[in-house]
């Protein structure tokens, strides 16, 4: 079971939702192609760690090994 901590964020949008959101930092500096794969719904795999920024301090951070498209169901 993984242990994910971060900033719950509440959801006033309407329809299918949990109504809550859990914001996840992500490193894609492994992942080639990147800037073509931005605001576009896909799917990673890769580690959940947390990073000790000097100015943020300790952020949690998901390090994507894969990234790829997700087709959205029509």
């Amino acid at each position: 079971m993984a242990y994910l901590e971060g900033q719950l964020r509440g959801v006033t949008e309407a329809g299918e939702h949990t109504g809550y959101i859990l914001e996840v930092e992500v490193d894609v500096s492994r992942i080639q192609d990147t800037e073509e794969l931005a605001n576009e719904q896909v799917a990673l795999t890769g580690d959940i760690e947390f990073v000790d920024y000097p100015e943020r301090g300790k952020i949690l951070v998901f390090r994507a090994t894969s990234m790829a498209t997700v087709d959205e169901a029509e």
